[in-house]
């Protein structure tokens, strides 16, 4: 695929990402982080949360920032990813020029 292409994120993509940087941040194992879990169960406050926000941002190569409200108001890994992944690729739908990412 061309980086000339537009591309599309999977939930499953978004899902394994955010897993692997929370797993960063507790210093677990990616594979132990469960996408039904939620992010307060990790410990993970506001300044990690934009923070992960941001890193999710730049693995994308998005031109303008996510709304944080897909991390804050999600009950679980697997929301937030299926909220951003709706956005990234309606993002992505919209003509805008995007990196290869995966």
């Amino acid at each position: 695929m061309s980086s000339q292409e537009p591309l599309s994120v999977t939930t499953a993509e978004v899902e394994k990402w955010i897993c692997g940087r929370i797993g960063e941040f507790v210093c677990q194992d990616a594979a132990t982080i469960l996408p039904a879990a939620s992010f307060d169960s990790f410990g993970i406050d506001s300044a990690k949360a934009i923070s992960l926000m941001a890193d999710l941002e730049e693995w994308l190569d998005l031109p303008d920032e996510l709304p944080l409200e897909l991390l804050f108001e999600a009950e679980s890994i697997a929301q937030a990813a299926e909220g951003i992944t709706a956005t990234v690729n309606a993002m992505l739908g919209s003509g805008s020029a995007f990196r290869q990412f995966r």
